[in-house]
This record gives C-alpha cells, structure tokens and sequence, in this order.
C-alpha cells in the first residue's frame, strides 16, 4: 500500500518485474566436411575430392546421401572403391573424366541423366579435388540447362572449379581471365595546357 502510494506521488519508480535474460541462440553446429574442398554448389549436391576410405563413404551414407557419382579416370579409380561405397548403401556411380579432353557434351549429357532422376538425391558428386566437378557442372549448365557463361561459370567456381577454369572459360565462350599477376598499365598523361 506504502508502496502504490509513493509511486502515485512520484516518490518512488516502479520496480521492473525481473525477467530473465533472452538466452542467446545456440549456435548451429557447422557439420565436418568429409569431402576434400567440400562444396554445396546446388541444393541436395555435394561436390569435392575423394572421402578418406570407408569411414568417409559411410559419414556421406550417414547424411543421407544416396548417390556417389565418381568423375575420376580409370586409371585412379580402385575395386574398392565401389565396393566401399555399396558398403555404405551408396549407388555407385561414373563418368569417367580424365581432364580438359573429357569435357565434352557427351560427359556434360551421361552427368545430366544421373542429376534429372530426383529418387537419386542427395548425390555427391567427386573427383580427386573437385576441379572436374566444377568443370562438368559449369557446361552442363551452359550446353544443357541454358545458363548464361557467367552464371555457368559462377557455379562452376561454387562447385570447386580451378585449374580447368581456362578450358572452361574458352568452351563457354568467354574471354581468358585476365593476369592478376600482370602489372596494370600505365594510364597515358595528358600535357598541361
């Protein structure tokens, strides 16, 4: 009562009712990468490198990965390897890609066919470092899908697009990248009048 009465005659302030702090979020786990330059180029695609052995097939298998297409050449690709990814309870998937002569339309359209069939997403899509990915991925979209150059090779980049960069460049019809190495050329001076 003493109190209601001090409040109305300005003699005293209200008393918050405490009310516990918000509580900061959480903040979300990020997930380990179990690709080599792992990438999320495309909703439900995971492009990169090689996992590391049947531990790795099986962490992919664990995220609910369901298919496991390999760009890796003959040469590179051992027994094991789809033996570890059955293992997994991974569809074992390839479109052998050597390098910048394997870019071609027909890898463009064997890489198309897997992607369109939706029952085989989430799919990770591999190489030894991921450049062959992002290679692939880039014309696909290009020759297959309509996208600009640019935008191809925006995705491309996403997707682990390195050393090829140039091959692809030059097969979308876009200029050479320019030198970030090379001087930049003097800017002429105009004479003073």
């Amino acid at each position: 009562m003493l109190a209601a009465l001090a409040l109305s005659l300005g003699l005293a302030r209200p008393v918050a009712a405490e009310t516990p702090a918000a509580a900061e979020p959480a903040p979300t786990p990020t997930p380990t990468p179990v690709l080599v330059n792992e990438r999320h180029p495309l909703p439900r695609v995971l492009t990169g490198g090689m996992p590391a052995g049947a531990a790795g097939f099986q962490e992919i298998a664990g995220a609910g990965t369901r298919t496991f297409v390999d760009l890796r050449s003959d040469s590179e690709v051992t027994p094991e390897t789809r033996a570890a990814a059955e293992a997994a309870g991974l569809a074992y998937e390839r479109v052998p890609v050597r390098g910048e002569t394997d870019l071609d339309l027909a890898s463009a359209r064997a890489l198309d066919a897997l992607l369109d069939d939706q029952a085989r997403y989430p799919v990770a899509i591999v190489c030894s470092s991921g450049n062959r990915v992002g290679a692939l991925l880039a014309l696909r979209a290009f020759w297959l899908e309509g996208a600009t150059p640019e935008s191809a090779l925006a995705l491309g980049r996403a997707a682990g697009l390195t050393r090829l960069e140039p091959s692809v460049r030059s097969l979308l019809g876009l200029p050479p990248a320019p030198d970030p190495t090379a001087a930049p050329s003097p800017t002429p001076s105009r004479p003073k009048p």
